[in-house]
């Protein structure tokens, strides 16, 4: 995190202890997508997790006066929805659909949820980076990456050549590279 984003961050929760709302959505669009995929991680069902983690903004409202420091404002969010997630398997109703889910959290060591966590903050990086990559590349990127689709596939499905397709995901991923930080990347394959 560069220290523009950092005085950001705190010229941002300085005003949301002020109850500025535009504060809420700075720190909204900040946090949301990877809180969103770290409570789908426990919960397996993505709408529970985005209503989770919208509540969790919600409750950090009600406590903004409380939160003093950033890493403050990021743990109390990743709490939140861990806890709210917790609770939702735990429900009657769901647990016995997802019992063995349950066990499976209940065995979880701080760890392992460390660990989603910083898969979770990765996943959320590479997803905004992406947003930021040339059209032309996030297809290409997509097809091959997230959809799984051959170069041959992806070049008939772009009007292309397979060699052109290849040239831009080698681009694609000189752009991510340069979005996102190799620790960041390093770190997620060896956690």
């Amino acid at each position: 995190m560069s220290p523009h984003q950092n005085k950001t961050d705190l010229e941002q929760l300085l005003a949301l202890q002020q109850d500025d709302e535009s504060a809420l959505q700075y720190f909204f669009s900040q946090y949301y997508p990877a809180l969103v995929y770290f409570a789908f991680d426990i919960t397996k069902d993505i709408a529970v997790a985005e209503e989770i983690s919208s509540d969790a903004f919600l409750k950090l409202w009600h406590k903004r006066a409380q939160i003093f420091k950033v890493n403050s404002l990021k743990a109390y969010l990743y709490r939140v929805v861990k806890n709210a997630s917790i609770d939702f398997i735990r429900s009657d109703k769901v647990i016995r659909k997802k019992e063995q889910s349950y066990q499976q959290l209940a065995a979880t060591s701080e760890k392992a949820i460390i660990e989603k966590m910083i898969v979770s903050e990765t996943y959320a990086l590479v997803l905004d980076a992406l947003e930021k990559m040339p059209k032309g590349y996030q297809k290409v990127f997509r097809g091959v990456y997230l959809e799984g689709k051959s170069y041959e596939e992806l070049a008939t499905e772009l009007n292309t050549n397979a060699a052109n397709i290849r040239n831009q995901k080698f681009k694609a991923l000189l752009f991510l590279r340069k979005k996102i930080p190799l620790t960041t990347v390093i770190a997620l394959f060896f956690i």
